[in-house]
């Protein structure tokens, strides 16, 4: 019975001690197409986005909402861009028991195209 305790103790002790992560990594020219086409950089743009799920075995519930979906087009509202390029990204994702946090880092170059650009396409 004792040795039963000792092991059941140690497994636990092993989930809760060793958490697991993974990460992985990426590259983008743009996120839109814009061949030949001038424009001018603002500032570079470094955000990391955080979101946390309760995981069981193969069943998983987020606890917020990842905001990954339209991370693009809310990065260039907030910062009023026309596109971002020279994109590089990063997400992780740590284990620690059933909860899991993923972290998305996204750091970019934010461009705004000149007038005479953006009002030529309006019109077409």
């Amino acid at each position: 019975m004792k040795k039963f305790i000792v092991l059941i103790l140690t497994f636990v002790t092993y989930l809760f001690v060793s958490n697991c992560a993974s990460s992985s990594v990426g590259l983008a020219t743009s996120n839109k197409p814009i061949p030949n086409t001038p424009y001018e950089t603002i500032k570079t743009v470094d955000k990391t986005f955080s979101w946390y799920a309760l995981d069981i075995v193969i069943f998983g519930i987020h606890m917020t909402e990842p905001p990954v979906a339209d991370l693009y087009e809310r990065i260039m509202e907030e910062e009023s861009g026309d596109a971002l390029v020279n994109i590089r990204y990063w997400n992780e994702k740590a284990v620690f028991g059933p909860i899991t946090r993923y972290r998305f880092n996204l750091k970019a170059d934010l461009v705004k195209f000149p007038n005479s650009q953006t009002q030529t396409k309006s019109k077409r």
